[in-house]
This record gives structure tokens, C-alpha cells and sequence, in this order.
């Protein structure tokens, strides 16, 4: 028996009149590993943007975990429970490369502003907890993220390096549905 985890109903996208996505349906269950595949200008990247908000479906619905996303915001996508990388890198270049991961746990806390400035003990435990969270992601990558690079600003690393940032950064939210847009882009072998 099926258990989907993404209903994509009769899905369109139109930048005026270029259609880019057009009546498409795309049903993914839950412990399935899917590959979009297609030429450069396809609608790959497009399509991710609208699954995960940052566009708008012109046409259709899409459906997470039986309930529908269309029309909700990008945080609240991600708060659902889907999580993603970019085609083009989007880190926060002058902080840390632990503190990268870290933002994107944050989310998910239950210390609001007023615990956060009075760093109350229970948020202090939140953070340590975000802090090992982040440093178990990156452990993921091997040497190559690990130790003395933790502390090192996401604007020393290599290309490649980044592109693993970004993987770590969006596993870091427990993600339900992960989308990879091209993630081993500039990688070598």
C-alpha cells in the first residue's frame, strides 16, 4: 500500500505567458528517493520553488503529508517538515560554519526572544542541544567540515566545501522531505 508523503495535483507555473510548469502531476511516498531530471531552462529549480513557497502555483495544488502547502510561506514549509538546498549557494558567509547549521535548528526551538535575552537555563540547554546537532551534521562529511573548521567563517571554504555546508545546514532542520537542487554541482568525483 502506498503512503504518499508529496501530492503534486495539476501543478502550473506561468511567468507571463511562458508556461514552465503545466498541469503536472508527481506523487513521492514516504522512504522514496526521486531524481528530476531534464535539460537546463526545464522547470527543475522551478519546481522546487514551488513546492517549498518561494513561488506561488498559478494552477493546482500540492499536498505534504496529507495536508495541502499551497499558499503557505517558505518558514512554514520548512516547518512542515521540508527542507532544501539551492541551485546557487544561499549561506551566511561571515558566520561560522557551525553557527551556519545552527540557524537553521533554531526554528525548531522553544525559547522565544524573552528566554533568549535573559539566557535562561533552559534555553542555554536548547542551544548546547543545536550546537551538538550541528556539530553531528558536519561530522556526516568527515575531516572535511570537522574540528578546527567549525569555527572558520563559511566565506574560507572551498566551493565544494560550501555545497556540503548546505547539505548539513538543511539536514539540521530533521527534515521529512529533503530537495537537493543539483547538490554535487562544482564537486569533484
Amino acid at each position: 500500500m502506498e503512503d504518499r508523503l508529496l501530492d503534486l495535483q495539476r501543478v502550473s507555473m506561468a511567468f507571463g505567458g511562458l508556461k514552465v510548469v503545466d498541469d503536472l502531476d508527481l506523487h513521492i511516498n514516504r522512504g522514496e528517493i526521486v531524481s528530476v531530471i531534464g535539460p537546463n531552462g526545464a522547470g527543475k529549480t522551478t519546481l522546487f520553488n514551488l513546492i517549498t513557497g518561494v513561488y506561488q502555483p498559478t494552477g493546482g495544488d500540492i499536498v505534504f503529508d496529507g495536508k495541502s502547502i499551497t499558499g503557505l510561506e517558505p518558514h512554514q514549509i520548512t516547518g512542515r517538515g521540508i527542507a532544501r538546498t539551492f541551485q546557487t549557494l544561499r549561506l551566511f558567509l561571515n558566520m561560522s560554519v557551525r553557527e551556519n547549521v545552527m540557524a537553521a535548528a533554531y526554528g525548531h526551538t522553544k525559547a522565544g526572544v524573552f528566554r533568549s535575552m535573559l539566557r535562561t537555563p533552559g534555553m542555554r540547554r536548547e542551544e548546547q542541544e543545536i550546537r551538538e546537532l550541528a556539530e553531528r551534521r558536519l561530522a556526516f562529511f568527515g575531516d572535511r567540515l570537522m574540528g578546527y573548521r567549525w569555527d572558520q567563517p563559511a566565506y574560507s571554504l572551498s566551493y565544494a566545501n560550501r555545497r556540503r555546508l548546505e547539505i548539513a545546514r538543511a539536514t539540521a532542520t530533521n527534515p521529512t522531505l529533503l530537495l537537493l537542487d543539483e547538490p554535487a554541482a562544482g564537486m569533484n568525483p
